[in-house]
Protein backbone atom coordinates (compact mmCIF):
# COMPACT_ATOMS: atom_id res chain seq x y z
CA UNK A 1 0.00 0.00 0.00
CA UNK A 2 1.25 3.37 -0.42
CA UNK A 3 0.75 6.98 1.81
CA UNK A 4 -2.02 8.87 3.05
CA UNK A 5 -1.48 11.84 0.76
CA UNK A 6 -3.14 15.29 1.28
CA UNK A 7 -2.98 17.68 -1.75
CA UNK A 8 -4.33 20.99 -2.95
CA UNK A 9 -4.65 20.63 -6.89
CA UNK A 10 -4.91 24.24 -7.50
CA UNK A 11 -1.96 25.16 -5.55
CA UNK A 12 0.02 21.89 -7.12
CA UNK A 13 -0.46 22.97 -10.50
CA UNK A 14 1.00 26.69 -9.51
CA UNK A 15 4.33 24.43 -8.45
CA UNK A 16 4.33 22.87 -11.81
CA UNK A 17 3.97 25.92 -13.24
CA UNK A 18 7.22 27.19 -11.13
CA UNK A 19 9.32 23.77 -11.64
CA UNK A 20 8.50 24.52 -15.52
CA UNK A 21 9.67 27.94 -15.56
CA UNK A 22 12.87 27.13 -13.23
CA UNK A 23 13.49 24.22 -16.02
CA UNK A 24 13.19 26.49 -18.98
CA UNK A 25 15.63 28.72 -17.63
CA UNK A 26 17.95 25.90 -17.03
CA UNK A 27 17.50 24.81 -20.51
CA UNK A 28 18.37 28.80 -21.84
CA UNK A 29 21.66 28.54 -19.21
CA UNK A 30 23.31 25.31 -20.10
CA UNK A 31 24.37 26.17 -23.63
CA UNK A 32 26.36 29.26 -22.44
CA UNK A 33 27.21 27.54 -19.48
CA UNK A 34 28.77 24.64 -22.27
CA UNK A 35 30.28 27.13 -24.53
CA UNK A 36 31.91 28.93 -21.90
CA UNK A 37 33.47 25.63 -20.84
CA UNK A 38 34.33 24.95 -24.05
CA UNK A 39 35.86 28.16 -24.74
CA UNK A 40 37.92 28.18 -21.35
CA UNK A 41 39.77 24.60 -22.27
CA UNK A 42 42.68 24.08 -19.98
CA UNK A 43 41.90 27.11 -18.59
CA UNK A 44 38.66 25.85 -16.88
CA UNK A 45 39.02 25.94 -13.20
CA UNK A 46 38.26 22.20 -12.27
CA UNK A 47 35.30 19.46 -12.80
CA UNK A 48 32.81 19.24 -14.14
CA UNK A 49 34.18 19.69 -17.96
CA UNK A 50 30.47 20.79 -18.71
CA UNK A 51 27.66 21.67 -17.24
CA UNK A 52 26.67 18.47 -15.30
CA UNK A 53 25.38 19.90 -12.51
CA UNK A 54 22.43 22.08 -14.30
CA UNK A 55 21.86 18.77 -16.93
CA UNK A 56 20.84 17.12 -13.25
CA UNK A 57 19.12 20.32 -11.83
CA UNK A 58 16.68 19.82 -15.02
CA UNK A 59 16.46 16.27 -14.75
CA UNK A 60 15.23 16.21 -10.76
CA UNK A 61 12.61 19.48 -12.14
CA UNK A 62 11.19 17.05 -14.35
CA UNK A 63 10.82 14.31 -12.80
CA UNK A 64 9.55 16.43 -9.56
CA UNK A 65 7.17 17.47 -12.06
CA UNK A 66 6.08 14.16 -13.67
CA UNK A 67 5.35 13.28 -9.98
CA UNK A 68 3.68 15.69 -9.11
CA UNK A 69 0.94 15.31 -11.94
CA UNK A 70 0.69 11.78 -10.77
CA UNK A 71 -0.08 12.78 -7.88
CA UNK A 72 -2.43 14.88 -8.80
CA UNK A 73 -4.22 12.93 -11.00
CA UNK A 74 -4.11 9.99 -8.81
CA UNK A 75 -5.80 12.12 -5.96
CA UNK A 76 -8.62 13.42 -7.75
CA UNK A 77 -9.36 9.92 -9.45
CA UNK A 78 -9.48 8.45 -6.28
CA UNK A 79 -11.59 10.94 -4.55
CA UNK A 80 -15.36 9.94 -5.13
CA UNK A 81 -16.67 13.70 -4.64
CA UNK A 82 -14.68 16.72 -6.37
CA UNK A 83 -14.02 19.49 -3.46
CA UNK A 84 -12.08 22.74 -4.28
CA UNK A 85 -8.96 22.62 -1.93
CA UNK A 86 -7.07 19.97 -0.29
CA UNK A 87 -8.03 16.33 -1.50
CA UNK A 88 -7.08 13.57 0.80
CA UNK A 89 -6.41 9.65 -0.22
CA UNK A 90 -5.14 6.79 0.23
CA UNK A 91 -2.56 5.90 -2.59
CA UNK A 92 -2.76 2.13 -3.52
CA UNK A 93 1.18 2.71 -4.80
CA UNK A 94 3.77 4.83 -2.91
CA UNK A 95 5.04 5.75 -6.39
CA UNK A 96 4.11 5.87 -10.04
CA UNK A 97 6.87 3.46 -11.41
CA UNK A 98 5.92 0.95 -8.87
CA UNK A 99 2.26 1.32 -10.09
CA UNK A 100 3.46 0.91 -13.95
CA UNK A 101 5.40 -2.22 -12.67
CA UNK A 102 2.05 -3.80 -11.22
CA UNK A 103 0.00 -3.24 -14.13
CA UNK A 104 2.40 -4.65 -16.45
CA UNK A 105 2.21 -7.90 -14.16
CA UNK A 106 -1.66 -7.74 -14.20
CA UNK A 107 -1.54 -7.13 -18.18
CA UNK A 108 1.16 -10.31 -18.71
CA UNK A 109 -1.67 -12.39 -16.30
CA UNK A 110 -4.17 -11.36 -18.46
CA UNK A 111 -3.17 -11.62 -21.80
CA UNK A 112 -2.12 -15.41 -20.62
CA UNK A 113 -5.26 -16.17 -19.40
CA UNK A 114 -6.90 -14.59 -22.86
CA UNK A 115 -5.25 -17.00 -24.76
CA UNK A 116 -6.30 -19.79 -22.92
CA UNK A 117 -9.96 -19.30 -23.81
CA UNK A 118 -11.24 -19.46 -20.77
CA UNK A 119 -12.90 -16.16 -18.75
CA UNK A 120 -12.73 -17.89 -15.59
CA UNK A 121 -9.03 -17.62 -15.49
CA UNK A 122 -9.20 -13.78 -16.41
CA UNK A 123 -11.41 -13.13 -13.70
CA UNK A 124 -8.44 -14.91 -11.87
CA UNK A 125 -6.23 -12.84 -13.47
CA UNK A 126 -7.78 -9.78 -12.49
CA UNK A 127 -8.82 -10.62 -8.79
CA UNK A 128 -4.74 -11.32 -8.44
CA UNK A 129 -4.25 -7.69 -8.48
CA UNK A 130 -2.08 -6.49 -5.10
CA UNK A 131 -1.27 -3.58 -6.17
CA UNK A 132 2.89 -4.37 -7.01
CA UNK A 133 5.64 -4.28 -4.77
CA UNK A 134 5.36 -3.80 -0.72
CA UNK A 135 6.50 0.01 -0.25
CA UNK A 136 9.21 -1.35 2.11
CA UNK A 137 10.58 -2.85 -0.83
CA UNK A 138 11.05 -6.61 0.17
CA UNK A 139 11.04 -9.04 -2.37
CA UNK A 140 7.94 -11.37 -2.79
CA UNK A 141 5.84 -9.29 0.02
CA UNK A 142 2.61 -8.39 -1.79
CA UNK A 143 0.94 -4.88 -0.80
CA UNK A 144 -2.55 -4.64 -0.04
CA UNK A 145 -4.04 -2.76 -2.58
CA UNK A 146 -7.48 -3.93 -3.40
CA UNK A 147 -8.18 -4.21 -7.48
CA UNK A 148 -10.60 -1.30 -6.62
CA UNK A 149 -8.33 0.72 -5.37
CA UNK A 150 -5.27 -0.34 -8.01
CA UNK A 151 -7.34 0.41 -11.34
CA UNK A 152 -8.26 3.96 -10.01
CA UNK A 153 -4.56 4.82 -10.01
CA UNK A 154 -4.05 6.64 -13.32
CA UNK A 155 -0.42 5.47 -13.90
CA UNK A 156 -1.27 2.04 -12.89
CA UNK A 157 -4.91 2.26 -15.66
CA UNK A 158 -3.02 3.37 -18.71
CA UNK A 159 -0.25 1.18 -18.08
CA UNK A 160 -2.44 -1.75 -17.98
CA UNK A 161 -4.69 -0.74 -20.85
CA UNK A 162 -2.05 0.20 -22.92
CA UNK A 163 -0.55 -3.46 -22.63
CA UNK A 164 -4.04 -5.32 -23.03
CA UNK A 165 -4.90 -2.80 -26.19
CA UNK A 166 -8.18 -1.81 -26.88
CA UNK A 167 -8.08 -5.76 -28.62
CA UNK A 168 -7.62 -6.68 -25.15
CA UNK A 169 -10.61 -4.95 -23.87
CA UNK A 170 -12.85 -5.95 -25.90
CA UNK A 171 -11.96 -9.37 -25.52
CA UNK A 172 -12.31 -9.25 -21.99
CA UNK A 173 -15.54 -7.41 -21.90
CA UNK A 174 -17.17 -10.02 -24.58
CA UNK A 175 -15.84 -12.82 -23.38
CA UNK A 176 -17.45 -11.88 -19.86
CA UNK A 177 -20.84 -11.45 -21.37
CA UNK A 178 -20.65 -14.64 -23.74
CA UNK A 179 -20.47 -16.26 -20.11
CA UNK A 180 -23.38 -14.53 -18.11
CA UNK A 181 -25.65 -13.42 -20.70
CA UNK A 182 -24.82 -15.26 -23.89
CA UNK A 183 -26.04 -14.00 -27.01
CA UNK A 184 -26.67 -10.35 -25.64
CA UNK A 185 -25.74 -7.66 -27.88
CA UNK A 186 -28.63 -4.77 -26.98
CA UNK A 187 -26.45 -3.84 -23.47
CA UNK A 188 -25.94 -5.81 -20.16
CA UNK A 189 -29.67 -5.43 -18.73
CA UNK A 190 -29.73 -4.30 -14.97
CA UNK A 191 -28.56 -7.82 -13.13
CA UNK A 192 -25.98 -8.54 -15.15
CA UNK A 193 -24.88 -5.31 -14.90
CA UNK A 194 -24.70 -5.42 -11.03
CA UNK A 195 -22.61 -8.28 -11.57
CA UNK A 196 -20.24 -7.01 -14.00
CA UNK A 197 -19.56 -4.25 -11.73
CA UNK A 198 -17.53 -6.32 -9.10
CA UNK A 199 -15.88 -8.18 -11.91
CA UNK A 200 -13.19 -7.63 -14.78
CA UNK A 201 -15.92 -5.23 -17.01
CA UNK A 202 -16.14 -3.07 -13.68
CA UNK A 203 -12.45 -3.10 -13.24
CA UNK A 204 -11.77 -2.39 -17.00
CA UNK A 205 -14.08 0.47 -16.78
CA UNK A 206 -12.82 2.13 -13.86
CA UNK A 207 -9.47 1.60 -15.36
CA UNK A 208 -10.74 3.14 -19.04
CA UNK A 209 -12.10 6.20 -16.92
CA UNK A 210 -9.32 7.02 -15.12
CA UNK A 211 -6.85 6.97 -17.80
CA UNK A 212 -9.36 8.59 -20.27
CA UNK A 213 -9.98 11.56 -17.80
CA UNK A 214 -6.09 11.88 -17.05
CA UNK A 215 -5.58 12.30 -21.01
CA UNK A 216 -3.12 9.57 -20.06
CA UNK A 217 -4.75 7.08 -23.12
CA UNK A 218 -2.08 6.31 -26.10
CA UNK A 219 -3.55 7.31 -29.96
CA UNK A 220 -4.50 3.33 -30.51
CA UNK A 221 -7.28 4.48 -28.32
CA UNK A 222 -8.93 7.06 -30.23
CA UNK A 223 -10.63 5.00 -32.73
CA UNK A 224 -12.25 2.39 -29.75
CA UNK A 225 -15.46 4.43 -30.52
CA UNK A 226 -15.81 4.03 -33.76
CA UNK A 227 -14.80 0.12 -33.69
CA UNK A 228 -16.06 -1.25 -30.56
CA UNK A 229 -19.13 -3.05 -30.65
CA UNK A 230 -22.10 -1.06 -29.13
CA UNK A 231 -22.44 -3.21 -25.79
CA UNK A 232 -18.57 -2.86 -24.94
CA UNK A 233 -19.21 0.67 -24.82
CA UNK A 234 -22.04 1.02 -23.40
CA UNK A 235 -21.02 -1.00 -20.58
CA UNK A 236 -17.82 1.28 -20.24
CA UNK A 237 -19.78 4.64 -19.46
CA UNK A 238 -22.45 2.34 -17.58
CA UNK A 239 -20.00 1.15 -15.03
CA UNK A 240 -17.39 3.94 -14.23
CA UNK A 241 -18.18 7.99 -15.91
CA UNK A 242 -15.35 8.61 -18.79
CA UNK A 243 -15.47 12.40 -19.63
CA UNK A 244 -18.20 13.97 -20.88
CA UNK A 245 -16.58 14.58 -24.23
CA UNK A 246 -15.84 10.78 -24.74
CA UNK A 247 -19.75 10.04 -23.42
CA UNK A 248 -20.49 12.57 -27.03
CA UNK A 249 -18.31 10.63 -29.07
CA UNK A 250 -19.20 7.34 -28.34
CA UNK A 251 -23.32 8.31 -28.18
CA UNK A 252 -22.45 10.28 -31.96
CA UNK A 253 -21.45 6.97 -33.32
CA UNK A 254 -24.07 4.73 -31.92
CA UNK A 255 -26.92 6.92 -32.31
CA UNK A 256 -25.69 6.71 -36.43
CA UNK A 257 -25.00 3.00 -36.48
CA UNK A 258 -29.00 1.83 -35.89
CA UNK A 259 -30.68 5.20 -36.42
CA UNK A 260 -34.00 3.30 -37.22
CA UNK A 261 -33.67 0.73 -34.28
CA UNK A 262 -36.03 0.79 -31.30
CA UNK A 263 -34.50 1.24 -27.77
CA UNK A 264 -32.99 -1.14 -25.71
CA UNK A 265 -30.45 -1.22 -22.70
CA UNK A 266 -27.52 0.10 -24.87
CA UNK A 267 -29.53 3.37 -25.55
CA UNK A 268 -30.49 3.44 -21.68
CA UNK A 269 -27.46 3.60 -20.15
CA UNK A 270 -26.17 6.33 -22.79
CA UNK A 271 -29.35 8.16 -21.87
CA UNK A 272 -28.48 7.47 -17.65
CA UNK A 273 -25.06 8.44 -18.25
CA UNK A 274 -26.13 11.44 -19.30
CA UNK A 275 -27.36 12.57 -16.06
CA UNK A 276 -23.88 13.04 -14.77
CA UNK A 277 -23.14 15.12 -17.34
CA UNK A 278 -25.64 17.96 -18.35
CA UNK A 279 -23.31 19.75 -20.56
CA UNK A 280 -22.35 16.87 -22.46
CA UNK A 281 -25.87 16.56 -23.35
CA UNK A 282 -26.40 20.00 -23.47
CA UNK A 283 -23.59 20.25 -26.43
CA UNK A 284 -25.14 17.07 -28.13
CA UNK A 285 -28.49 18.35 -28.46
CA UNK A 286 -27.03 22.13 -29.88
CA UNK A 287 -24.87 20.60 -32.04
CA UNK A 288 -25.92 17.47 -33.68
CA UNK A 289 -29.49 17.27 -34.59
CA UNK A 290 -29.43 14.38 -36.07
CA UNK A 291 -28.38 12.28 -32.97
CA UNK A 292 -30.74 14.19 -31.41
CA UNK A 293 -33.96 12.69 -33.21
CA UNK A 294 -32.82 9.32 -33.02
CA UNK A 295 -33.05 9.52 -29.21
CA UNK A 296 -36.75 11.38 -29.59
CA UNK A 297 -37.61 8.32 -32.27
CA UNK A 298 -36.47 5.75 -29.40
CA UNK A 299 -38.61 7.55 -26.82
CA UNK A 300 -42.03 8.07 -28.73
CA UNK A 301 -42.03 3.70 -29.30
CA UNK A 302 -42.96 3.57 -25.63
CA UNK A 303 -42.20 0.28 -25.29
CA UNK A 304 -38.68 0.83 -22.62
CA UNK A 305 -39.92 2.60 -20.11
CA UNK A 306 -36.68 2.63 -18.52
CA UNK A 307 -35.16 4.27 -21.42
CA UNK A 308 -37.55 7.03 -21.30
CA UNK A 309 -37.58 7.49 -17.82
CA UNK A 310 -33.44 7.81 -18.26
CA UNK A 311 -34.02 10.04 -21.08
CA UNK A 312 -36.70 12.49 -19.60
CA UNK A 313 -34.67 12.65 -16.22
CA UNK A 314 -31.22 13.96 -18.11
CA UNK A 315 -32.78 16.49 -20.11
CA UNK A 316 -34.55 17.79 -17.36
CA UNK A 317 -31.34 17.39 -15.46
CA UNK A 318 -29.52 19.77 -18.60
CA UNK A 319 -32.19 22.02 -19.20
CA UNK A 320 -33.54 23.31 -15.93
CA UNK A 321 -32.54 26.25 -15.27
CA UNK A 322 -29.14 27.39 -13.85
CA UNK A 323 -27.80 24.16 -15.45
CA UNK A 324 -24.28 24.26 -17.60
CA UNK A 325 -23.65 27.81 -19.06
CA UNK A 326 -26.60 29.92 -20.05
CA UNK A 327 -25.78 30.18 -23.78
CA UNK A 328 -25.34 26.85 -24.56
CA UNK A 329 -28.46 25.66 -22.61
CA UNK A 330 -30.60 27.92 -24.67
CA UNK A 331 -28.98 26.36 -27.74
CA UNK A 332 -29.76 23.48 -26.15
CA UNK A 333 -33.50 23.95 -25.95
CA UNK A 334 -33.99 25.06 -28.86
CA UNK A 335 -32.19 22.10 -30.87
CA UNK A 336 -34.50 19.94 -28.62
CA UNK A 337 -37.66 21.77 -29.48
CA UNK A 338 -36.57 22.06 -33.05
CA UNK A 339 -37.03 18.23 -32.91
CA UNK A 340 -39.74 17.72 -31.33
CA UNK A 341 -43.28 17.54 -33.24
CA UNK A 342 -46.20 18.99 -31.46
CA UNK A 343 -47.80 15.29 -30.42
CA UNK A 344 -44.55 14.04 -29.60
CA UNK A 345 -45.21 12.19 -25.86
CA UNK A 346 -41.84 13.81 -24.52
CA UNK A 347 -44.09 17.01 -24.20
CA UNK A 348 -45.75 15.82 -21.27
CA UNK A 349 -42.69 15.30 -19.38
CA UNK A 350 -41.06 18.54 -20.34
CA UNK A 351 -43.95 20.77 -19.14
CA UNK A 352 -42.84 21.07 -15.79
CA UNK A 353 -39.99 23.42 -16.95
CA UNK A 354 -40.68 24.04 -20.13
CA UNK A 355 -41.77 27.22 -19.42
CA UNK A 356 -38.63 28.09 -16.96
CA UNK A 357 -36.26 26.63 -19.60
CA UNK A 358 -37.64 29.05 -22.51
CA UNK A 359 -36.95 31.88 -20.35
CA UNK A 360 -33.21 31.33 -19.47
Amino acid sequence: MGEFVGIDPSRAHDLIRRLEAGSLLLGGVRPLVDAAVAEAGDDWAGPPPRATALRRAQEFLHDARRELRWRIDAAEQLVPVRERGLLTAVFPFACEAEATRAAAETATAVLAALATGRPDEVERAFAAITGGEATNGAPGEAASATPREAVGDPAYAAALLGALGPGGLVLVLRGWSEVEVPGERDGLPPAALVRAASASPGLLARAFAAAERTGRLGEEWRELPATAPADVLTTLIALARPSGAFLNVVAVELLNRRPDAGPDWNLHHLAHAYRSFPEALQELLAEHQKETGVLLDAYALGTHPAYERALAAALRHALEPGAGADGLRERAWSGLTGALDAGHRLWQDLETFREAGERV
